[in-house]
């Protein structure tokens, strides 16, 4: 692509979407489920862009069901507002949201509507190279999300001026579809999300996850070292690395500052030593235990 943009056809896009609607209606009806809009007491459909776009394919959907002009604009105001109106209301907040929009609106529904038991709730899915689906969902029990998580996280965005966000859309540009380079990481990523580490010289992307919470070893106990030592020397008298790894992992029920002190033990490097000392020689960090001749009964 010449731009970082995609190249849509908003109306070519809106039909097809419409006539797959249509199709998975045609579809329903002819097995015996009867009108999408009326055999069920709620509606959510895939969000294309906004809630208007929805709301578009619901009149659509009424006029595919009962004839074009044949429901009066009041009526089908009613219906939205009572059927598919509580499914928008985070879409209203969030935007298109594509893959996830289907299944962010039925969320929703479950939040502001909360359907009673034996409600039986209509559902159309949309995708990218015209797959639709049409299903019914039936409530047995009591529907509930999460409101305060759910809720909270669109709370807590900070929001930023649109200069903010010209420049993020600046930055995005100034480096589509550029090769070999390491992109600088701006802020404080937020945890279990995925950041692009670097582009190769071919164009290949590499990324980088950021954990929730990374554990850290604690420095170890002098005293709790000097008792595990005499175990292990019983033990294995020839594994000093491995000493080094239990005394340490040994203050693990310290308190106070010493228990929140740096990590002063490489464990990468003491498993690799005493993986080599037991299997008599110098094994490869990526190579099977098995094959450098250590087994479970070994170790």
């Amino acid at each position: 692509w010449p731009t970082m943009g995609p190249i849509v056809d908003g109306p070519g896009s809106m039909e097809v979407y419409f006539s797959c609607l249509a199709a998975c209606q045609r579809e329903v009806e002819a097995r015996g489920g009867g009108t999408f809009v009326d055999a069920h007491d709620f509606l959510v459909f895939h969000l294309g862009s906004g809630p208007k776009f929805v709301r578009h394919a619901f009149e659509s959907a009424v006029a595919a069901a009962h004839g074009e002009g044949s429901v009066g604009e009041e009526e089908v105001e009613a219906m939205f507002e009572r059927l598919v109106a509580p499914s928008l209301r985070l879409a209203s907040r969030i935007g298109p949201m594509h893959t996830a929009a289907t299944y962010v609106n039925l969320a929703s529904l479950l939040l502001h509507a909360s359907p009673p038991v034996g409600s039986r709730i209509g559902v159309f899915s949309y995708g990218s190279g015209a797959a639709s689906t049409m299903y019914a969902l039936r409530v047995r029990g009591e529907a509930r999300v999460d409101a305060a998580a759910l809720v909270g996280m669109l709370d807590a965005r900070e929001r930023l001026p649109p200069s903010d966000f010209v420049a993020v859309c600046d930055r995005f540009s100034a480096t589509y579809g550029r090769f070999d380079w390491t992109p600088r990481v701006r802020g404080v990523s937020p945890a279990r999300s995925y950041r692009i580490k670097a582009v190769g010289v071919l164009g290949r992307r590499e990324y980088e996850y950021v954990p929730f919470d990374e554990v850290q070893l604690r420095a170890p106990d002098v005293a709790a070292a000097e008792a595990t030592e005499s175990v292990v020397q019983a033990a294995s008298p020839s594994s000093p690395a491995l000493l080094q790894l239990l005394a340490s992992l040994a203050g693990g029920g310290m308190q106070g500052p010493a228990a929140t002190a740096a990590p002063s033990v490489d464990v990468a490097a003491v498993v690799a030593s005493v993986a080599s000392e037991v299997a008599g020689g110098e094994v490869d960090a990526d190579a099977p235990l098995m094959e450098a001749g250590l087994d479970s009964l070994g170790a």
